[in-house]
C-alpha cells in the first residue's frame, strides 16, 4: 500500500466488511438450521484454509498492478485506486466467514436456554479477548522468532483445532437420546420477546449502531496515527495499542454480561454511552501534550508501549464494549430470531466501521487533519447520544441529562477555540524537550514549519541554526556531508552514469548533490509530500533544484515504485528513515527489495545502501548478509563521522584501477569538491575517499556469514524485542537509534 494511513484504514475496512456479509448472510440462515456448531465447526477450518490462499492472491494481484501503472503512462491514480480495491477483495474471502461465527454461536446458545444479552455479551468479549491473544502473540512474539509464514500456520492449526472440538461437541449433542428432538421443541419454543420497544425505535437504533460503528473505527484510525508521536515507530507500538484497543471492548462487553438482562432502559444507558465516547474523545485528545510533555520523560523504553494507549484509549474502548451488547438488547425482537438479529445488528455496525476506516484514512485525515476529525466525530456521537435520550420514555431525567450535555458541548467547543492544536502542541513540546537535552534551557530554537500530511506530521526547525527535519517526532536527518557522499559515492562506481534513483528524499541534500550532474537523469521518490514544500528552508536553492529539466520528483513508495514500473538504473541510492527497527523500514533491508533494485539497475549498475551506525552487531552483520546474498560484489565505507555505513554493491566486479581512475577524475570537478566541503573538510580528496573503506568484499563475506538473513518472511530487524531482553537490554537505546 506503501502510505500507512490507506494500508490501516483498508485492512480495517475488508476486515469489517467480511464480517459484515458474513453476519447478514449466516445470521439470516443459521435460524432456520438445527446443528449451529457442525456449521461453525466447518467455517472454522476454512477460516484456517484461507491462512494460505490469501498470500497466493495477493501475489497474483502484482501483475495487475503492473498492468495499471504501465498503461496509465505510471499515473499513481489507477493504482491507488486498484490497491485498496483488490486487498479488499481478497481479505473478503476469510473475513467473509469470520462474520458468521458470533450470529451462529449466539443462536446456539439461546437454544440452548441462555439468556440472549448473557450470550451475547458473553460470546462477545470472548471472542475479543482472543483476538487480543492473537494480537499480542502475533505482535510480540511470533512475528518476530518464527516468521510470517510459521504465524499464519499457527493460526491455521488454531482454526482447526477449534473446528475439531465444536464438531465433537455437536456429534456429542447427537448421541444422547432425545437430542434432536431437544433441539426442533427448543426452536418452536423460542418466542420470548426482549426488545422493549417499537418497530420504529428498533430501526433508528440499528441506524445509531451504524453511526456508532463509524466514530469508533474512525477513532482507531486516527489513533493509530498519532499514537505513533510517543511510541516511537516501532512494529510493537501498533501492536500494543491494538491490543489495549481490543482489550477495552473485551472487558466494557464482558461487564455487561450480567446486568444487560436485567436494564430497564437499555436506551438510555445506550445514550449515556454515547455521550461518555464523545466526552472521553475529546479529552484523549487534549492528553496528548501532556502525556507526552509531563509523563512521557518518566517512561523511556518499552513499557510506553502499552502505557500510552492504556491512559488514551483504554477508557474509549471499554465504552464501545459496553454499547454492543446493550445495543443488541434494544434491537433483538424475540429468542426465535436471535441469529437474524444479530447478523444484521452486526452487520449494520460493520458497515459504520467500514465507512468510519475508509473515510478517515482516505479522507478526513488528509482534507481536515486529526484534531479537526475528532472534533466532527465527537459531535456525531453526542448528537448520537442526546437522539437515544430523547427517545426513551421518562422524560424528566433526559431532559436534565440533555440540557446538562449541550452545555457541556458548548463548554468544551469553547476550550477548543482557544487553545492550540493539541496533536501540532505535542511536537512542540519534544523539540523544546529537545533543545533541553541537546543545548540548555537558555537556546534558541526556531520551528519554521509544522504540519500534518497524510503520511505523517512533518516538522522542520533550528536550534542554534542547527536544521533539523522530524517526521512524526522522529529525528530522520540533518545537513552533513554523509548525506552528499550517497550521490557522489556511488557514482565514482559507475562506468558512464545516466540514469540515478534516490530512494527516500529527506532534507534534500543527496538530490541537491546529484543534481551537479547536468547530464544524469535524476528520479526522486519520497513518500512524505511535504518534505519537498519544505526543501527550500534547508537549501536556498531548493525550488530551483526541483524545477531543473534533469530532476523528477515523485511523491510514492519507493519499494512498490521499483517493483511495478520496468525502468532501469546506473545507480540506485536508497537513505531509509530510521532506526532501523521503525515499523515499515525493515522493507527496504529485505532480501526481496535488494533483488528488486538488482532487477532495475543495468548491467553496470551500482546500488548504495546508507544504514545508521546505532544498531547492534547482530543488525549490522544481518544486513550485510542480506546486502551480499544478492550482491555479491560488496564494499563497506564508513561515514566520515562515524554515524553510519554505506552498502556499495555491483553487479559485476569493479576493477579497482578503473574505480580510482573515476574518483581521480571526481575531484578535479571544483563543483563537486566544493559541494563536499560545504559543512566540513572531511573528504575533500581522494585519500581521504580511500580512508573511508571499511570491508572489501572479501572482508564482507566473512562477517556477513554470522548474519541473520532478513527477508520479508522473516523481518529480524523490525521485531528486535526478545533479542534485547534476553540479555542484551542496554543495547536498546531509542533515544540514540531516533536520531542520528
Amino acid at each position: 500500500m506503501g502510505v500507512t494511513i490507506y494500508a490501516t484504514s483498508t485492512v480495517i475496512a475488508s476486515f469489517m466488511a467480511g464480517l459484515a456479509l458474513g453476519s447478514f448472510l449466516l445470521g439470516r440462515f443459521i435460524d432456520k438450521r438445527k446443528d449451529p456448531l457442525r456449521i461453525y465447526a466447518g467455517l472454522e477450518f476454512l477460516i484456517g484454509l484461507t491462512a494460505f490462499i490469501v498470500p497466493a492472491l495477493l501475489v497474483v494481484c502484482l501483475p495487475i498492478l503492473k498492468y495499471l501503472f504501465q498503461v496509465s503512462g505510471e499515473n499513481q491514480f489507477l493504482v491507488t485506486l486498484a490497491r485498496p480495491g483488490l486487498s479488499f477483495l481478497v481479505l473478503l474471502i476469510p473475513t467473509t466467514m469470520m462474520g458468521g461465527t458470533l450470529p451462529i454461536l449466539t443462536s446456539w446458545l439461546v437454544k440452548e436456554g441462555i439468556l440472549f444479552g448473557r450470550s451475547f455479551s458473553l460470546l462477545y468479549s470472548i471472542n475479543t479477548l482472543g483476538a487480543v491473544t492473537g494480537v499480542a502473540i502475533g505482535g510480540f512474539v511470533t512475528l518476530g522468532s518464527l516468521g510470517e509464514t510459521a504465524t499464519l500456520g499457527l493460526g491455521a492449526a488454531i482454526n482447526s483445532l477449534v473446528a475439531i472440538l465444536a464438531y465433537g461437541i455437536f456429534r456429542k449433542e447427537r448421541r444422547i437420546e432425545g437430542g434432536s428432538e431437544k433441539v426442533e421443541a427448543n426452536v418452536i419454543g423460542l418466542k420470548r420477546r426482549i426488545s422493549l420497544y417499537s418497530d420504529q425505535i428498533r430501526r433508528v437504533v440499528l441506524v445509531a449502531f451504524i453511526i456508532s460503528g463509524f466514530t469508533a473505527l474512525a477513532y482507531e484510525v486516527i489513533w493509530t496515527r498519532n499514537l505513533i508521536l510517543f511510541l516511537k515507530t516501532s512494529i510493537y507500538a501498533f501492536s500494543g495499542m491494538l491490543t489495549i484497543f481490543l482489550l477495552g471492548i473485551a472487558l466494557g462487553s464482558f461487564c455487561m454480561k450480567g446486568l444487560v438482562d436485567r436494564l430497564t432502559r437499555p436506551l438510555l444507558i445506550f445514550g449515556i454511552l454515547e455521550l461518555l465516547v464523545g466526552f472521553f474523545s475529546i479529552i484523549s485528545l487534549y492528553l496528548f501534550p501532556f502525556f507526552d510533555g509531563h509523563w512521557g520523560s518518566q517512561f523511556r523504553g518499552l513499557e510506553r508501549v502499552l502505557i500510552a494507549p492504556f491512559v488514551i484509549v483504554f477508557p474509549l474502548t471499554f465504552l464501545l464494549g459496553m454499547i454492543f451488547p446493550i445495543a443488541s438488547v434494544c434491537y433483538a425482537r424475540d429468542d426465535a430470531s436471535t441469529g437474524a438479529s444479530v447478523g444484521l445488528l452486526y452487520s449494520a455496525n460493520t458497515v459504520g466501521s467500514i465507512l468510519g476506516a475508509l473515510l478517515a484514512g482516505f479522507w478526513l485525515i488528509p482534507h481536515w487533519g486529526s484534531t479537526n476529525s475528532v472534533v466532527l466525530l465527537v459531535c456525531l456521537n453526542f448528537s448520537l447520544g442526546l437522539l437515544l435520550l430523547w427517545l426513551e420514555s421518562g422524560r424528566a431525567l433526559i431532559t436534565k441529562v440533555s440540557c446538562l450535555t449541550v452545555l457541556l458541548l458548548l463548554g468544551i467547543f469553547i476550550v477548543m477555540v482557544k487553545s492550540q492544536d493539541p496533536l501540532l502542541l505535542t511536537i512542540t513540546n519534544k523539540v523544546e524537550s529537545y533543545k533541553k537535552s541537546v543545548c540548555g534551557d537558555n537556546s534558541l530554537y526556531e520551528i519554521y514549519y509544522n504540519k500534518e500530511g497524510i503520511e505523517g506530521t512533518v516538522t522542520a526547525f533550528s536550534i542554534f541554526d542547527r536544521k533539523q527535519l522530524w517526521i512524526n517526532g522522529m529525528g530522520m536527518t540533518e545537513l552533513c556531508t554523509e548525506t552528499k557522499l550517497m550521490a557522489h559515492l556511488p557514482l565514482m562506481f559507475s562506468k558512464i552514469p545516466k540514469e540515478l534513483m534516490v530512494v527516500c528524499f529527506g532534507m534534500g541534500t543527496t538530490t541537491k548533490s546529484a543534481a551537479l550532474y547536468a547530464d544524469i537523469n535524476i528520479t526522486v521518490i519520497e513518500l512524505v509530500q511535504e518534505v519537498y514544500d519544505i526543501f527550500g528552508y534547508y537549501h536556498d536553492n531548493g525550488k530551483e533544484i526541483l524545477q531543473q529539466k534533469n530532476v523528477h520528483p515523485l511523491v510514492n513508495d519507493g519499494r512498490n515504485y521499483l517493483l511495478l514500473s520496468p525502468r532501469k538504473y546506473d545507480v540506485i541510492t536508497v537513505d531509509p528513515a530510521p532506526p532501523i527497527w521503525s515499523a515499515g523500514t525493515v522493507n527496504l533491508y529485505t532480501r526481496e527489495f535488494f533483488q528488486i533494485c538488482r532487477d532495475r539497475l543495468s548491467a553496470d549498475g551500482v546500488m548504495c545502501l546508507w544504514f545508521p551506525g546505532a544498531t547492534t552487531e547482530d543488525e549490522v552483520k544481518s544486513i550485510l548478509r542480506t546486502f551480499h546474498a544478492v550482491f555479491p560484489h560488496t564494499k563497506v565505507y564508513r561515514g566520515p563521522h562515524n554515524w553510519g555505513y554505506y552498502l556499495i554493491g555491483t553487479k559485476r566486479s569493479v576493477i579497482e584501477s578503473d574505480f580510482r581512475s573515476n574518483v581521480e577524475k571526481a575531484f578535479q570537478n571544483q563543483a563537486m569538491v566544493n559541494d563536499l566541503a560545504e559543512y566540513d573538510k572531511v573528504c575533500v580528496s581522494p585519500d581521504q575517499l580511500y580512508q573511508l573503506l571499511l570491508w572489501d568484499t572479501q572482508e564482507v563475506e566473512k562477517i556477513a556469514q554470522e548474519g541473520v538473513l532478513i527477508t520479508d518472511d522473516y523481518p529480524y530487524t523490525e521485531f528486535f524485542l526478545w533479542r534485547y531482553l534476553r540479555g542484551r537490554m542496554k543495547e536498546y537505546n531509542p533515544q540514540s537509534c531516533s536520531n542520528r
